[in-house]
Order: structure tokens, then C-alpha cells, then sequence
């Protein structure tokens, strides 16, 4: 950073939004993004202050600017870009509308309206200005219509619900819409605790005298330096303020694009880029980590953190910054949108793909989206079906097996699709080649890391885990394992459905059956009761009175929750008593096509499990024949 001391101080409310006070959210900004509760909790906050000691002093916190020197025509002003605090700083801003309006003091309407805007001075040429103001979104006409214009907070509240809740606005648009209903709702709960209008009106007095003198924020400032105003920033955020790294990574490269217009257009692109992230990813970082592995394909210090990473990418050149780091991102975020639609379909194999998908993102995690873009990337669609069939495959056996090498499987798969694709001309082809390639079986086996998978210790678990006793994240493998059967059983154009916060698993025979009709030694109890042919899969909250009911009551009492549960359905259609025998060979049957899809591996494999499932298979009686 330049040798020269930062401008620091603190500021109260009313020296914040002094008449000469301008202030800018830059592009590298996130949009507004607070809450009710952020909203109320500062409220609470300030009010509770104001009521203990109406003379002791409220802390906001530490606002940070970059002071730019503004000229416009003839007109210079001094305008600071908000680098952190612009959460805060708009919320004071919509607070004080909704004060004003609510108010009926035209001395405190006038204040605010000072404090939210320049007014035109053509005598003195003063221009008609807002005190802040957005550089890339378009914000501009929200804050000038439901905003700034006295009355506006309250006479438009019908199209600003309309607002709050429209998925075309613009996300900043939509939270400031929901931010003033979460004000003016925080208020009118407020003024019912009043007696009367008049104490009412002296208590928004009051509150706005108290937010105006006694309420205060340290703020830092740097001059006129987008180098120095970045590397405050980044400084800031290693120490823990709540910035992302996504953020900086956002800043980083949009201070290399020196046309002004694209450098806009790019900020813009990076909001939709940031919206666009959804399940299995938590946060847009996470989906960083994904370009990062995808760029460098492998773990070292050189990635050990996001920001170490990308610097280090650049560096050495396998990514460019400015508009190649965008253009690089916003090609796996059309990727991403594209595998995780659920709307993928193919003419021979239906939903299948969007099914598939749809159980790994509900119950494995996000590892496996980083090869399925990649794949994408470099194949198009071609037999991408084919090859998220045998990633899942790999994923799910590593992770139910708990084995460690999957990541560098990953690794792997993500080399050979380069190395085909730089080797290949023909992009089918090299399609063909991967997917017939070494990397995508079980047994493969790299030099430097243990990569190989004993596939028959998958099976030996199928058949001895006791998957109904998990629970935490843990229940998430038996969920997988059952949602798997509804994928096996099903239609290939059936669309599957879950929501693990009212499907449960559930017990054929119960966890307990003292005192109940079940007819079941306790030696045979303790060894199936948890097994994979006891325990199903319905769409309703875990119920112990259901629970141990006799099974033909269960039929019955869970008829209307199992539409979308081919695996139960089947078990009630099929078996019409439940006893040790029909567990066995239940157990039997799951254990069968479990295994029979993970050897076979491939859409043949898959296409032959359904083809049988529709003939004559193996009755109760035969395999009683062939177990006795």
C-alpha cells in the first residue's frame, strides 16, 4: 500500500449524511442482501440503547471508503465508495424514509430529505443529486420512486409487495422492497406498545434524535486509489470481516478490464453468476473450489485457501484475469445449470439423468458436479447419461465404503478428459475413449495414490450393514440406498421426488415389539431389524404409533404417503404378510438389484435390470427352494 496515513475518525449518523456527504457502490460490491432479522435485531438494538440511556452513545461498527474525487461538467464533489458497511449504510438509509413517513413533522421530513438528497440549487449550481448511488445496478429508479419521495414508503406499499416478491427484480431491488416492509412491520408493532398518536409521534421524535446524535460508526478512508482501496479490502477480509473470497476474486479482476462499459457488463454477469448457485452447492465459493480443482487437478499448498489458488493459477498463466477469468466461470455456470436442471431429458432414457442428479444432490454432496461439467466442457451431451451413471457409481461405492481416494479419482477423470481432448480430434470419439477407459472402473489403480475399489466389499455391505440404525448425516447413505431403488424400480420417465424434512425412514418390523402382535424370536429380531429388507422409505414424518402397528394396518395408514415411493410401493403390492421369511427374502431381492446395477455399470445393464423387472423373476417360493 502507498506510503501515506489513512483517513480515520468516527462519524455519527448526522455527520454521515451531511449535506456535502456523497457515497457510491462500486462494482466489485455484493447486492443488499439483509433481512428481517438482521433488521429487527438492529432495530432492537438501537431502541434499547435510546430506552436504557438516552445519552450513552451506539456503536454501529467500522465503515470503510475509498475517497474519490467526482467531476461532473463544471462540478467537482467528493463522493467515497463504500468498500464494507454498505449493509448497514442502506438500511440507515431506508430506515429514516420509513421514519419520515410515518412522521407527521414537517421539521423531521425535511431533515431526512436533506439527508437523502441534494436538491437543486441552479443559483449556486448545485445540481439535484442522492446521496448514494449505484454504479452498475439498476437501482437508480427504486430509490428515486419508493424511496426518496416523501411518502413513498407508505403510499406505494401495495406495488412494493408486488416488488418484494417478483423474481424479476433485480436481487439488491427485492431486498430493499422486503426491507422496508420489515422496517414499517418492526414500527407498527413498535407504535401498538404507544398510547396514542401523540406518543407515537414524540417517540419517532425522539428515536430520530437519538439515531441522528448518539448513534456513530468508525470509519477508515483511502484516497483516490482502487489499488490501495482492493488491498485494504482483501486485508480486511483475512481478518475476518464478512466479506467472501468470492468478493475479492470479483474485485481482482474487474479493476484489469480499463473499459469502463464492459467492466460493468462483467460486474453485472458476476450477480447472475453468484444467483445461479444452488444444491448441492452451499455457497458460491464451494463452487469456486470446483473451477479451482477442474483448472489445477490436484491438492497442494499451492490451494489451500480460494484466494492462494486463483493467485497462483494466474501466476503461472493457466488462467488469465479480467474478462478470461469471466468468461471461464460463466461457461461452468451455464454447465452447471444445464446437469442440474431437472428438466434434463433423453429420448431412450427419459429422467433418468435429472433423477440420478436428484438423489446425489439431496443426499451425497457436490463432489461429483466438478467431472460432470468438465465433461460437458469438453463433450457436450454426448452419452453424458452413460457417464453419470458410472460416476455415480464411483462416487457412491467410495463414499458408502468409506474409502479415501476419491477426490484423487476425481483428479484423475478430469486429466484424461483433457488429454482425449487435446489428443482426439473427433469430440465423440474421445467421448467413447473415456468412457471405455480404465479411470472409470472400479478396480483401477494409480501408482501414486490408492485409488482402486473392492466392489464385492460394497456387496458384503449391502447385505450386513445395519442402515436402519443410522442417523445425522449419516442416515444420509441409507437414504441414498433406498432412493436408489426407487430409481431402479420406476419408469424411466418417472419423475422421482424427496424431501428429507418430511420423508422419513421407516421399520416393517418395528424397533420394539414387546407388547405388540408381531410374531419374531428376539435373536431374529436383533439381526434384521436394521437390515436393508426391513426398512422403507415414505414421504411423512417418523411416527412410532405407525411404527408398530401390524403390517396390513401399515399398508393402509401409509397408502397416501408412498405415491412417489417405487421400492415401498412394490413391498406393499407384493408381499402380503411381513414375517422373518418375507424380510429374507426381501433382503434378498434389494441385495440382488443393488448389485446387479453396480456390476453391470452401464445403461445395457441398467436397461436389462428394467427389462427383467417387467417379466416372470424369481418367486417367494423358489427362493425358498434355493435357500433351504
Amino acid at each position: 500500500m502507498s506510503n501515506y496515513t489513512l483517513d480515520t475518525g468516527k462519524k455519527y449518523i448526522k455527520e454521515i449524511f451531511a449535506s456535502h456527504c456523497f457515497y457510491n457502490i462500486p462494482e466489485y460490491q455484493r447486492p443488499y442482501v439483509w433481512g428481517e432479522d438482521q433488521i429487527s435485531a438492529l432495530l432492537d438494538d438501537i431502541t434499547s440503547a435510546m430506552e436504557h440511556d438516552k445519552n450513552k452513545e451506539y456503536f454501529l461498527g467500522c465503515m470503510i471508503w475509498n475517497t474519490k474525487n467526482v467531476k461532473e461538467g463544471d462540478i467537482e464533489y467528493v463522493c467515497q465508495d463504500i468498500l464494507d458497511g454498505q449493509q448497514r449504510f442502506i438500511t440507515l438509509y431506508l430506515l429514516q424514509a420509513v421514519i419520515r413517513d410515518f412522521s407527521t413533522s414537517k421539521q423531521l421530513h425535511d431533515k431526512v430529505q436533506e439527508r437523502m438528497l441534494q436538491e437543486e440549487d441552479q443559483f449556486d449550481g448545485i445540481p439535484k443529486r442522492s446521496r448514494i448511488e449505484f454504479q452498475i445496478r439498476d437501482d437508480k429508479n427504486f430509490i428515486d420512486n419508493h424511496i426518496i419521495t416523501k411518502g413513498s414508503t407508505s403510499d406505494n406499499i401495495a406495488f412494493i409487495n408486488e416488488i418484494a416478491v417478483n423474481r424479476e427484480s433485480s436481487t439488491s431491488i427485492k431486498n430493499m422492497a422486503n426491507a422496508i416492509l420489515s422496517l414499517r412491520k418492526w414500527w407498527l408493532k413498535k407504535f401498538d406498545d404507544l398510547d396514542g398518536d401523540d406518543a407515537i409521534q414524540k417517540y419517532l421524535n425522539d428515536f430520530y434524535n437519538y439515531l441522528s446524535l448518539k448513534v456513530l460508526a468508525l470509519y477508515l478512508a483511502t484516497p483516490d486509489n482502487l489499488d490501495d482501496a482492493y488491498n485494504l479490502f482483501t486485508v480486511l477480509n483475512s481478518r475476518g470481516l464478512q466479506l467472501q473470497v468470492s468478493d475479492i476474486l470479483r474485485a481482482q479482476n474487474l479493476r484489469v478490464i480499463a473499459d469502463e462499459k464492459q467492466r460493468k457488463e462483467y460486474a453485472k454477469l458476476w450477480e447472475t453468476y453468484e444467483s445461479s448457485i444452488d444444491a448441492p452447492y452451499k455457497s458460491f465459493d464451494e463452487f469456486l473450489w470446483a473451477m479451482v480443482f477442474i483448472k489445477m487437478k490436484y491438492r497442494s499448498d499451492d490451494n489451500l485457501s480460494l484466494t492462494k489458488a486463483f493467485n497462483f493459477m494466474y501466476e503461472r498463466k493457466v488462467i488469465q484475469k479480467g474478462s478470461d477469468t469471466f468468461d471461464f466461470i460463466g461457461r461452468y455456470i451455464k454447465h452447471f445449470e444445464a446437469v442440474t436442471s431437472n428438466n434434463f431429458q433423453s429420448d431412450d432414457t427419459g429422467s433418468f439423468f435429472s433423477n440420478l442428479n436428484y438423489i446425489l444432490t439431496s443426499t451425497f454432496g457436490s463432489t461429483y458436479i466438478a467431472p460432470l461439467m468438465h465433461y460437458r466442457e469438453c463433450f457436450g451431451e454426448y452419452r453424458i447419461v452413460e457417464f453419470i451413471l458410472k460416476l455415480d457409481n464411483l462416487c457412491s461405492a467410495s463414499w458408502l465404503l468409506g474409502h479415501r481416494g476419491l477426490q484423487s479419482r476425481i483428479f484423475m477423470m478430469l486429466r484424461k478428459m483433457d488429454d482425449l481432448t487435446k489428443s482426439v480430434h473427433l469430440p465423440k470419439q474421445a467421448a467413447d475413449d473415456f468412457l471405455n477407459s480404465d479411470i472409470l472402473k472400479y478396480e483401477y489403480q494409480d501408482e501414486k495414490a490408492s485409488t482402486a475399489l473392492d466392489i464385492e466389499k460394497l456387496y458384503e455391505l449391502f447385505d450386513k450393514e445395519k442402515w436402519g440404525s443410522f442417523s445425522g448425516t449419516k442416515i444420509n447413505k441409507t437414504r441414498y440406498l433406498l432412493l436408489k431403488l426407487d430409481l431402479l424400480l420406476s419408469n424411466f420417465h418417472t419423475q422421482l421426488y424427496f424431501n428429507k424434512t418430511i420423508s422419513s425412514v421407516e421399520h416393517l418390523i418395528p424397533q420394539k415389539i414387546e407388547g405388540t402382535t408381531w410374531e419374531i424370536s428376539e435373536d431374529d429380531h436383533k439381526q434384521w431389524l436394521h437390515k436393508l429388507g426391513n426398512i422403507i422409505l415414505v414421504d411423512r414424518k417418523k411416527n412410532s404409533s405407525l411404527s408398530n402397528l401390524p403390517y396390513a394396518q401399515k399398508s393402509v395408514r401409509y397408502a397416501g404417503a408412498i405415491e412417489n415411493r417405487a421400492n415401498t410401493n412394490y413391498i406393499f403390492i407384493t408381499y402380503k404378510d411381513w414375517n422373518i421369511e418375507t424380510v429374507h427374502f426381501n433382503h434378498f431381492r434389494v441385495n440382488k438389484l443393488l448389485k446387479d446395477y453396480y456390476s453391470g455399470n452401464s445403461l445395457k445393464a441398467l436397461r436389462d435390470i428394467k427389462k427383467n423387472l417387467n417379466q416372470s423373476s424369481m418367486n417367494y417360493t423358489d427362493y425358498l427352494k434355493k435357500t433351504v
